[in-house]
């Protein structure tokens, strides 16, 4: 036994001293393998080296393009990618800290740059788009959130339904600081294809019971830490076409496509990477997207970003090493990884030759174009919306159910819904016509006379219907009228508001604020009723354009862009405001590039570029000051004003010496004081469009007008330099600005700066449909309500005439 543990001591010892003797790993060795000879020194690497990174083998894809014209292409290997080689993987300490790598098994969800429950209730719903892999992974929904500190947290609850399966229900207890949760999918949630993600919040205030204290009410959620994670870190990879819907957006809501063309100088080009933008933007759908063209590969792929290489093998090969050797022979579509290592996947669309390419791109497009659709009966909004938009041609009946707003009870103070109505880009009902709500609803007896229902269109108050009886009701069919004024083109968000008092509100004893007896009931069986409308088309209008792309989406000949120069920023910005126009109409336009403004005479046409390269006749047609091109000043300061004569009427007019205006003005106060008339309500027709003159601080203005010959359209998206041209058009993407295009010049004027508009003066009829009684007479009566005066005339003129007949009859068969 002695000896025993004397051998295991001996034993013991000599572990822990060879132990001893053996350095600490380091935690990461770019040095040579043990037992292999080290390679000489060579000087260090710069930080960003010069030659490209070579990708990885492309990867077939699954459904393959058929070519225009059909072509025999080769078949194609399919080929593994290589994996990276150990070292590789690993990351510097040092390098850590100032790079973050790309987390490809990570989709983010929110399509907007910020998102906020306000109020008592409030709902917000959309579509994410997953890949087969993606769905069939192991998942995890991240997402982080900030109340406000009046929330009440033990009567305030959060809840998140994926696919109508609910994950999440919990208090909302987070006003000192945002909270992070993590939640477990559980299998079968998630589908391939779309997936509908809703969020809702049910909130009181701490103390106050009024009304007005719902205002200070909100949750906002994190879109850069709200997300879904997967277990399976390859299911971030492309391998087949449908998987480009599954692009996704980075954590602002952006979503962007980089076109990597090395020939993109060319000017041959550019009408076919025009036409591929608008395919990609109908295939992602995504209601942020905007579109970055450029020569080579610079630095890696963020979430949201896809890259498509688009050129011939020779062109490619500097950047993609690897791309596929069956190109030379026939055009064909592949997946690679992007150069950088981080696993992206990149589209490749390469050929022998740019003819072979062209007929690829156009294979591509037509799959997803639109056109042969005879008749849209919705707008394209399941992305950010939850539900597509129903869209009305004319006179109809829309169930709140079909539009996601299901029955409901509210036990708070101030109920909120909404729901969108579509509307065609030809749309003329702005000064007549009432659509109605006929509203199934009821109120308990709790609820005092002084309450009201408010319907709100495009955030203008359109109606107010006030609750005059006690003892409760039950509305059926109650209709609130909705004048026409406030609709447009295209989306139009309605809203309806319930604000209940009781009586219990007015004590607001302790606790009160927790009662959860109901007041108030929506019933889905409510419906939305539009009335027949005049349509006919009016140029100028930019809400037609950005509603239903209107009137490019419809040309029969391809549609004229004149660029101011042919490179990156005017390509890309030309690019984005195809692509979104595309997705508006859901149809892809021809375009056919021309460096000649002459040549887009008597057609629609499309201009981009800065103001100092826009032909002077052009400028003069949209009604553009010429003398913006010195005053604009790319730097937004500003600029000392230009000399100029100095005439008595300039004197009297800014001095109010002048007697007529004095007396016109003191003539419109009184019309508007005591008939609620404003000054341009007061005119026979409508007056030309003055000029405009962007002031120093706007970024890009878009304009539009009718061109000189009065049969096509031109619109021109305007910038005082290159840089503020991609910028301005990078926002101009954003939904929420791409909304509130309206009018016939609309300013973006920085980040934070909303987007402001010039209204439309003057406009050109142009008919969309032909000519019908009912129609013609629903045009006129708006056009006569718009101009009160030409109507007053027109009725005092008609007096007069049924006088003189009915004097003339009278004489003939009267006695004398």
């Amino acid at each position: 036994m002695n000896k025993a543990a004397l051998l295991v001591l001996l034993t013991c010892l000599s572990a822990s001293s060879a132990w001893a003797q053996t350095p600490v790993p380091a935690p990461f060795d770019m040095g040579p393998e043990q037992g292999r000879q080290a390679p000489p020194a060579a000087a260090p690497a710069p930080s960003t080296p010069s030659a490209p990174i070579p990708a990885a083998p492309p990867r077939p894809l699954s459904r393959d393009i058929p070519l225009t014209p059909p072509r025999q292409a080769l078949p194609s290997r399919p080929v593994t990618p290589t994996p990276p080689a150990p070292a590789a993987q690993a990351t510097a300490p040092s390098q850590a800290k100032t790079s973050e790598p790309v987390d490809l098994g990570r989709r983010y969800l929110v399509p907007s740059g910020s998102l906020r429950l306000a109020g008592e209730v409030e709902q917000r719903s959309w579509s994410v788009y997953l890949t087969a892999e993606q769905a069939a992974s192991p998942a995890k929904l991240h997402f982080a959130y900030k109340n406000s500190i009046f929330v009440a947290p033990e009567v305030s609850n959060l809840r998140i339904t994926v696919n109508d399966v609910q994950l999440y229900a919990k208090r909302i207890a987070s006003s000192d600081q945002s909270t992070e949760q993590a939640v477990t999918v559980p299998a079968g949630v998630l589908k391939a294809g779309a997936n509908l993600i809703r969020f809702r919040a049910d909130q009181r205030h701490r103390t106050d019971c009024t009304v007005e204290s719902t205002f200070e009410l909100w949750t906002d959620i994190d879109p850069k830490k709200t997300f879904l994670s997967f277990d399976n870190k390859q299911s971030g990879r492309f391998t087949r076409l449908d998987d480009l819907r599954a692009v996704g957006l980075d954590g602002q809501g952006r979503t962007r496509f980089r076109l990597i063309v090395p020939s993109l100088d060319q000017l041959g080009a550019t009408d076919v990477l025009m036409r591929l933008a608008q395919g990609l933007a109908l295939t992602g759908g995504m209601p942020n997207q905007s579109f970055s063209l450029q020569k080579q590969v610079s630095g890696t792929l963020q979430p949201g970003e896809l890259a498509v290489f688009v050129g011939t093998p020779d062109e490619l090969r500097p950047q993609l090493p690897n791309v596929a050797s069956v190109a030379s022979a026939a055009a064909i579509a592949s997946f690679v990884d992007y150069p950088g290592g981080n696993g992206a996947s990149a589209l490749v669309l390469s050929g022998p030759t740019w003819p072979s390419i062209q007929g690829l791109i156009e294979s591509f497009v037509t799959s997803t174009d639109g056109s042969a659709t005879q008749r849209r009966e919705a707008l394209s909004t399941l992305s950010w919306n939850g539900v597509d938009t129903p869209l009305l041609f004319g006179g109809g009946l829309v169930n709140f159910a079909n539009m996601g707003v299901a029955g409901e009870e509210f036990s708070g103070r101030l109920y909120r819904t909404r729901f969108t109505i579509g509307v065609p880009a030809d749309f003329y009902a702005n000064a007549y016509g009432e659509a109605r709500i006929l509203l199934d609803a009821a109120y308990s007896a709790s609820v005092l006379p002084g309450s009201h229902i408010d319907v709100l269109v495009n955030g203008n108050l359109a109606s107010t219907v006030p609750i005059t009886s006690t003892g409760g009701a039950i509305l059926r069919h109650l209709p609130i009228k909705l004048t026409l004024r406030h609709f447009k083109p295209g989306v139009n968000t309605i809203v309806i508001e319930a604000a209940l008092m009781t009586a219990a509100d007015k004590a607001c004893a302790p606790g009160a604020t927790a009662d959860d007896k109901s007041r108030f009931a929506l019933f889905g069986s409510s419906q939305f009723e539009m009335p027949d409308f005049a349509r006919i088309a009016q140029i100028p209008n930019l809400s037609a354009v950005a509603g239903t792309g209107y009137p490019y989406a419809n040309s029969r000949e391809p549609v004229s862009l004149f660029l101011g120069r042919i490179d990156e920023k005017t390509l890309s910005s030309a690019a984005t405001f195809l692509g979104k126009t595309a997705v508006a109409s859901h149809r892809i336009m021809p375009v056919g590039v021309t460096i000649s403004a002459a040549r887009a005479a008597g057609r629609d046409a499309l201009f981009v570029g800065s103001i100092s390269e826009f032909p002077a006749n052009v400028l003069s047609q949209l009604k553009i000051d010429e003398d913006s091109r010195n005053s604009w000043n790319p730097d937004g300061g500003s600029q000392a004003p230009s000399a100029s004569s100095l005439t008595l009427r300039d004197w009297q007019d800014r001095t109010g010496n002048n007697f007529l205006s004095r007396q016109f003005s003191a003539l419109a106060d009184w019309a508007k004081e005591n008939f609620d008339l404003s000054a341009t309500m007061l005119r026979f027709a409508p007056a030309t469009n003055e000029m405009y003159k962007p002031p120093s601080t706007a970024k890009m203005i878009v304009a539009q007008e009718s061109d000189p010959t009065g049969l096509g359209t031109w619109t021109a998206i305007i910038s005082p330099s290159g840089d503020a041209l991609a910028e301005g058009m990078e926002q101009f993407a954003m939904q929420d600005n791409w909304d509130a295009l309206k009018g016939r010049i609309a300013i973006y004027g920085g980040a934070d700066v909303p987007v402001d508009t010039v209204a439309v003066s003057w406009f050109r009829f142009l008919p969309t449909q032909s000519l019908s009684f009912t129609n013609a007479r629903l045009i006129a009566a708006n056009w006569l309500s718009d101009n009160i005066m030409s109507y007053s005339l027109l009725l005092a003129a008609s007096a007069v005439l049924v006088g003189l007949a009915t004097t003339g009859l009278l004489s003939r068969i009267g006695r004398e």
